[in-house]
């Protein structure tokens, strides 16, 4: 695929088409897509624009100095009060080449926003400090890997030789979603939608990172972008589809690792991030910020606790944890919190207590109501008559 020209009668640039020896010192490897080969080339015209002036007038002040410096006896010159000529020449070569940067610029930022029509959509939605991204068809991709400090990277899956639009939106501040090999990042916004597209030429693999300084873990803020073949992409992308039917616990479980980016700053195992684990938590007392706290015996009010805490996370503040916690309302449905707090029962010994004892008392008052059932019918029973 060649990068269209947007601009007639000039045509696409092609100086880092295919990598050599200066593209592979700028910027490490080949561009990944037409569009970022594109925007190496430009990239290294303007390199190359600002290393030929830099030579050239440097050159000059160096002579001038050297021809025109002082001497002994001889009065300096006097300097021209004005120069029509030259002074033209000076304002109208550079702003030649300024406009074609500026018009190089513009067909780039262009070809990147305007995606073609078959374009796929890929809902991606920054929330600190994480990535989450939701496909056509409501599924959210259940991998992770490591990147660096960031132990549930997801992994982004496109599809090779189509065009894929990244409509992108923020939950809490701003962020930035840049692939490197692309050479494409475009800011991601509170409150609103923006918008770049790719198209992958090839099977690999590709990071993916914030840009925009976001808080305590924004270098964190990773994720991977893997390329495969289309037919193998569509395959995948429908192996993500959530059979509703498993119990609330389980479905919680996909919640929490595929669609809300929970595992940033919350574990399951006991250890501490950026807010409290969930391991053992349910059913525990929990002191606050404000001295109040959270009762154990209560179940009722635990689970009032940790449904307002994910949609007003500010309410109820967990002491000795920073109140850096997002809304996630409108992110998960009532029904699907209430998955979630299903789960976090279930790291808990006194939650799996809690729900055997309910399973225990639900089973023997439907024994006693069976028993009274027995008992009471027998007078009604009559003897056979002779």
């Amino acid at each position: 695929m060649n990068s269209p020209s947007l601009i007639p009668g000039i045509p696409p640039l092609t100086l880092a088409q295919d990598i050599g020896p200066l593209t592979r010192l700028v910027f490490g490897e080949r561009g990944a897509s037409a569009l970022a080969r594109a925007s190496d080339g430009i990239s290294l015209w303007i390199l190359g624009f600002n290393i030929i002036w830099f030579v050239f007038l440097m050159t000059l002040m160096f002579y001038w100095s050297v021809r025109y410096r002082r001497r002994k006896g001889v009065a300096a010159e006097r300097s021209a009060h004005h120069n029509t000529p030259l002074e033209l020449t000076w304002t109208i070569v550079p702003s030649l080449f300024l406009g074609y940067m500026f018009y190089r610029g513009l067909e780039g930022y262009l070809s990147n926003i305007v995606a073609p029509t078959n374009a796929e959509v890929i809902d991606i939605r920054g929330i600190k400090w994480e990535w989450t991204a939701t496909y056509p068809n409501g599924a959210n991709p259940p991998e992770r890997t490591t990147i660096g400090g960031n132990t549930a990277a997801p992994i982004l899956y496109v599809p090779v030789g189509r065009p894929v639009l990244f409509r992108m939106t923020s939950a809490d501040v701003l962020h930035s979603f840049w692939i490197p090999d692309f050479r494409y990042k475009f800011d991601v916004i509170p409150n609103r939608y923006t918008n770049f597209w790719i198209e992958a030429e090839e099977p690999g693999e590709h990071w993916i990172f914030c840009a925009e300084y976001c808080g305590d873990r924004h270098s964190e803020m990773t994720a991977l972008l893997r390329a495969v073949p289309a037919d193998e992409y569509d395959r995948i992308v429908a192996s993500w589809s959530i059979d509703l039917s498993q119990p609330p616990e389980v479905l919680g479980k996909i919640m929490v690792e595929r669609k809300g980016g929970c595992a940033a700053c919350h574990s399951v195992d006991g250890s501490t991030v950026i807010g409290p684990t969930w391991k053992d938590a349910w059913g525990n007392a929990v002191p606050l910020a404000d001295g109040s706290s959270i009762p154990a015996d209560d179940p009722q009010a635990w689970d009032n606790y940790a449904r307002e805490s994910i949609v007003n996370p500010s309410a109820k503040v967990h002491a000795g944890f920073p109140p850096v916690m997002t809304s996630y309302a409108g992110v998960f449905s009532d029904e699907e919190i209430g998955w979630i707090i299903a789960y976090i029962r279930t790291l808990s010994s006194k939650g799996a207590a809690a729900g055997a004892a309910e399973g225990g008392a639900a089973g023997q008052g439907a024994a006693e109501e069976t028993g009274a059932g027995e008992q009471g019918g027998a007078p009604d029973e009559q003897p056979p008559q002779e």
